[in-house]
């Protein structure tokens, strides 16, 4: 099935690199199959990590080895079609964290725990990975699709907008581990075809500058600016919409380093789209309405604010008052910013 197979290598406690069950061939198919059910990328070099037994068990001490690895290697884009609901297993977090400082590019399935609120899986609910979600060859969200908000800022704070983008998860064919093609459903197999439409895009920048130009944040940021959005789903179902090729491709082809936010813009009267925001009434006395903002950095893996965020207002602005809370520095990539929207007094 496959052109350029780097390597293979055992991270389990099992005496063998075979696949018993069929997950991690399929996967590795999509991205870069050249056979009748070909990859998205089948020209490049795919390294092969088994963290899995053939009883679906796993350890983080073999991911941490694994992505030690990865790090020692220099791999460019990592798949992961993998997921669970702890955020807080920190030694597993933090290294995703230095993947993404070493200019990794971390595509991770957003979990298949749906259609309930908030059952994203991590780390594709990392500021720093791509979490990808689910929809069927109709454009219509998949059923099991994890949904954000993401739950670290909770209850301290509210949550930020997951997954990043969807695509086809559903009915999709890939690679069998015996032979020929099979066809499976999951988050899982829509996060390897955003893994390959990356390697994809990355191999049209030049040799010369494509990791200067490639990174976690450039890549989530044309992705995401380049995404379809989909009808009657909110951005807490889709994201940024539909993952779009093409349209990435040229964003890519034009692209400048700068930040970026997710959402770009906020229109809080945007229904369905910006539900539950669009739902809430907003009116002198209540609550604020709390945004959390998403902040991608194309320009470097680490900075900072030069001053402090500033609403300006516009037309009507005098009656709403704005207030911000940020991070020292954003790191690695990516940051946040929190938005506190109240109607003045006047």
């Amino acid at each position: 099935h496959f052109r350029n197979v780097v390597e293979i290598t055992n991270w389990t406690n099992e005496p063998s690199t075979e696949d018993g069950v069929g997950h991690g061939t399929f996967v590795a198919g999509v991205i870069s199959s050249q056979a009748e059910c070909r990859g998205f990328a089948p020209d490049i070099e795919t390294h092969v990590f088994r963290v899995f037994t053939n009883e679906r068990v796993s350890f983080t001490s073999w991911f941490l080895d694994a992505f030690n690895y990865a790090i020692h290697v220099g791999i460019n884009v990592l798949n992961l079609s993998i997921g669970g609901p702890d955020f807080m297993d920190r030694p597993f977090v933090e290294k995703v964290l230095e993947l993404s400082a070493n200019n990794v590019i971390v595509v991770s399935a957003i979990g298949n725990d749906g259609p309930l609120y908030g059952t994203l899986n991590n780390p594709a609910d990392m500021l720093d990975a791509i979490g990808v979600g689910g929809i069927d060859y109709d454009d219509q969200l998949a059923s099991f699709s994890s949904r954000g908000m993401t739950t670290w800022e909770l209850p301290d704070g509210y949550g930020r907008v997951k997954p990043d983008v969807v695509t086809y998860g559903q009915a999709v064919r890939g690679s069998s581990r015996t032979a020929g093609c099979t066809a499976l459903s999951g988050t899982s197999v829509a996060s390897p075809v955003v893994a390959g439409v990356v390697a994809l895009l990355a191999s049209t920048v030049p040799d010369d500058r494509r990791w200067q130009v490639v990174n976690p944040a450039s890549m989530k940021q044309v992705l995401t600016k380049g995404a379809r959005r989909l009808n009657d789903y909110n951005i807490f179902e889709q994201g940024s919409g539909k993952l779009d090729l093409a349209e990435s491709f040229e964003l890519l082809r034009a692209y400048v380093p700068h930040v970026s936010s997710i959402p770009d813009k906020l229109d809080l009267t945007e229904c369905p789209y910006m539900w539950p925001y669009c739902a809430q009434p907003l009116y002198h006395g209540a609550m604020p309405t709390m945004v959390n903002l998403t902040l991608l950095n194309g320009m470097a893996v680490i900075g900072e604010f030069s001053e402090e965020p500033e609403f300006v207002p516009g037309l009507n602005g005098e009656h709403v008052d704005v207030q911000f809370r940020r991070p020292d520095r954003l790191w690695p990539w990516t940051g946040w910013l929190s938005l506190y929207i109240r109607v003045a007094a006047s």
